[in-house]
């Protein structure tokens, strides 16, 4: 027999983790001591544990939920012992059972008792799974057995229930900060598209500016000077555009087929500058669900990447093309360049990464394909090109 404080301790804390010191009706449990008391032929059968301060019945089949002192409870001494099952054949005559209130007749008359330990996976013992009578008899082995099989029953429901507690609460904890992301985006989505549009009125008239001082320069110095100033310009323009992309697009608007092919070829027009050392091939392409404003940023990003970021020495060449896969449509654009390396991959869509330092860029086009993509449910990625260089593809609704 043992009584260690740091044992005492270790049980309270694991009662509370398992949230039975209330008086919260468990009906699994009830429906565990209804066996028990049937299995073992018994008046009674209870599911308690052992607190510090007293005994509560968690389950009973008097469905009389109580707190009992421990000095009046069976189940406190039983604890204290090693065995796996504990008997008493007549609590008449065996100490100290046959001082306790429940035997003398002052709130009950229990003569006979048997009960299994409540084991925790830590080792630690919770209390008893016990069966009693108000007359003298034994349990045999079979009805003992039939205790610590249902003992152990009833830790596996209480594990079930801590764990099922702990996933609302983590479901709960996530549900809130995912409240929490959506107010900060829309925050930051909303700051972004304010300063974006701020920027752009003095950004142009800074270009303007720098438009009529070049045509006031008088040698190739200045010249020079100015053509770098409004290359920088240029860049900022891009830039500030590609913010405002990346914080307003997405928006709730519903999806409409989209004219992929011809989409495709308004972005090869547009970037006529860019494609002009290019060689580009389109289509045909097929229709698309979406939104066209949305697919058309998206190809203007891929198809100006594979230029922007062409292998050394050699003549970017760009393909689009797009299939139909069951009720998709893949859109890929494959380039001859240097490719994106295997570790790159995955990091690519995010916002301010790049694979190439090389080329002047704010890596933020990539993530705005990424986000628009993502947002209509759809998916995005890179895969090496079969005659090397980047093969990146997004996946949309076939229309």
């Amino acid at each position: 027999m043992r009584n260690d404080p740091r044992r005492a301790i270790e049980r309270e804390a694991e009662l509370r983790a398992y949230a039975v010191l209330g008086a919260e009706d468990i009906p699994t449990l009830e429906r565990v001591v209804d066996l028990a008391a049937a299995l073992c032929g018994a008046a009674v059968a209870e599911i308690n544990v052992v607190s510090t301060a007293d005994v509560v019945h968690v389950a009973t089949t008097t469905r009389d939920h109580r707190r009992v002192p421990r000095e009046h409870s069976f189940c406190s001494h039983v604890i204290e012992h090693d065995a796996d099952n504990f008997t008493v054949h007549d609590a008449r005559s065996t100490l100290p059972f046959a001082r306790s209130p429940y035997v003398t007749g002052e709130r009950g008359s229990i003569r006979s008792y048997a009960s299994a330990r409540l084991v925790a996976p830590t080792g630690t013992v919770l209390g008893t799974l016990c069966v009693f009578d108000e007359v003298v008899r034994e349990f045999d082995e079979d009805q003992l057995a039939t205790l610590r099989l249902l003992a152990a029953l009833v830790v596996d429901v209480l594990e079930h229930r801590r764990e099922h507690r702990e996933l609302a609460g983590s479901v709960a904890r996530l549900a809130d900060s995912h409240r929490e992301v959506c107010t900060s985006n829309e925050a930051l989505d909303g700051f972004a598209a304010q300063v974006s549009h701020d920027l752009q009125a003095p950004v142009a008239t800074l270009g303007i500016a720098l438009s009529m001082l070049e045509d006031r320069a008088r040698d190739e110095e200045s010249a020079q000077v100015l053509d770098i100033a409004r290359s920088g310009v240029r860049r900022m323009q891009q830039m500030i555009a590609d913010l405002l992309d990346f914080a307003v697009l997405g928006s709730g608007r519903p999806p409409a087929v989209v004219d992929l092919d011809r989409v495709a070829r308004q972005v090869v027009d547009d970037l006529g500058s860019l494609l002009a050392s290019a060689k580009v091939e389109v289509g045909p392409l097929p229709r698309l669900l979406g939104h066209e404003s949305e697919v058309r940023v998206v190809l203007q990003n891929l198809v100006a990447n594979a230029v922007k970021f062409a292998a050394p020495h050699r003549v970017p060449r760009v393909v689009v093309a797009g299939e139909v896969r069951g009720d998709r449509v893949r859109v890929t654009v494959t380039d001859n360049g240097p490719g994106v390396p295997e570790d790159a991959r995955d990091d690519v869509f995010a916002p301010h990464v790049r694979a190439e330092t090389t080329v002047p860029g704010y890596g933020i086009g990539l993530a705005t394909c990424a986000r628009v993509i993502r947002a209509r449910g759809g998916t995005i990625g890179v895969d090496p090109a079969p005659a090397g260089g980047a093969t990146f593809w997004f996946e949309l609704p076939a229309g």
